[in-house]
């Protein structure tokens, strides 16, 4: 009998012990992987009081417990990541699949068999010059780790160009694996498409880089236009500029639902007509793929891994930074008839089922886990 492939997981976290999109997605795709029951699985974290993932999925867990501390986030990554290394030594021949820092330290040593996941890529996205002076030490240690791992995950689209940007050999080096949902245990059948007002839907941080202000302007100026009878604009989160537009803007039709949790956020997907992001940068938003789950058609602006998820057949490519841009898109969907306007709908909920479930990726993943393991072999 041949022996198991075994792979090696190491984050910093996992959802929901630590709140992230690197913890998220590890907890997901572990889960969706050891599902599989193909893989011995092990995940390397930092809860150590206690294992995290349900005992049924034979998921072998190692918590460590930080034993340095640093107020400088880059240097207690770094001590993690020596942590992390010493507990690689006893799996001498797994595959290693390292989440952001968390495998740095010795990496020379160990890289002909990382996996290295960098997620969202917001270094090379930086925008004011104080954000891009905060990220140089990110990328040069990023484009150290990039030297020295096996191969490095991009999540698709316009991040795959910032990679190549940055990686001798990128051609090869570097594997696409997109970020994924787990679709609503019961698909929702959205059956009115004729709704007075179309209600317009926003998931996201109150903060410039999502193009929040872009949103407002424009809902604003299309409330000046003549629109405000027929649309609805429904804004889901918090952050920095939340006070500022709750206190600034008083249109009956904008309405600020601030943080929103699981039953709550599901019942606006159900309810809106289409979702909007007008980001500045992303990686693969999250909440793009759980609204094309509840066949919302989508209006987001090209940037990050948006067009691997949204192009004419199930929404709108905005450009970045453009009041223009997102008035026509939303004009757009509104002179739609009701036909059209189902076929964006049905064509969300058909991309993500079949390009952006965790079985389909973690299945990405197992192939490539596979092809690595004989090619080493």
């Amino acid at each position: 009998m041949s022996k198991r492939l075994q792979v090696v997981f190491c984050t910093d976290g996992v959802y929901p012990q630590l709140v992230g999109g690197i913890q998220k997605h590890t907890r997901l795709l572990v889960e969706a992987l050891a599902q599989m029951k193909e893989l011995d699985i092990v995940v390397i974290h930092q809860h150590h009081e206690a294992n995290v993932f349900d005992p049924s999925l034979n998921i072998t867990e190692i918590g460590i417990k930080r034993n340095k501390q640093s107020s400088n986030y880059l240097l207690n990554e770094y001590y993690y990541s020596c942590q992390v290394y010493e507990a690689l030594q006893k799996f001498p021949d797994a595959l290693i699949y390292a989440q952001g820092l968390s495998v740095w330290h010795n990496i020379g040593k160990i890289g002909h068999r990382v996996i290295l996941n960098p997620h969202g890529l917001e270094f090379y996205q930086a925008l004011s010059t104080k954000d891009k002076l905060k990220a140089i030490p990110y990328k040069w240690i990023f484009g150290y780790l990039f030297s020295k791992a096996h191969k490095v995950v991009s999540l698709g689209g316009r991040l795959t160009g910032l990679l190549k940007d940055h990686i001798r050999n990128g051609d090869s080096k570097i594997v696409v694996l997109p970020n994924a949902i787990n679709l609503p245990a019961q698909k929702f059948e959205r059956v009115n498409f004729s709704n007075t007002p179309i209600k317009i839907l926003f998931v996201g941080r109150f903060a410039a880089n999502k193009g929040i202000n872009i949103l407002m302007d424009t809902a604003v100026q299309m409330n000046n236009g003549g629109y405000k009878e027929e649309l609805e604009f429904h804004l889901v989160g918090k952050g920095p500029l939340f006070e500022h537009f709750t206190s600034m803007v008083k249109e009956p039709n904008i309405i600020f639902h601030g943080f929103a949790d699981d039953d709550k956020l599901n019942q606006l997907y159900r309810e809106c007509d289409v979702f909007v992001l007008p980001t500045l940068f992303e990686g693969m938003p999250t909440v793009v793929l759980e609204a094309m789950s509840y066949s919302l058609p989508i209006i987001v602006t090209d940037t990050g891994a948006t067009t691997e998820m949204v192009d004419q057949q199930n929404g709108y490519i905005i450009e970045k930074s453009s009041v223009i841009s997102l008035k026509d898109a939303i004009s757009q969907y509104f002179v739609l008839n009701e036909n059209m306007r189902k076929r964006l709908s049905e064509k969300s909920y058909q991309r993500v089922q079949e390009n952006f479930t965790w079985p389909v990726i973690a299945r990405k993943h197992l192939e490539l886990f596979r092809k690595l393991t004989s090619q080493n072999s």
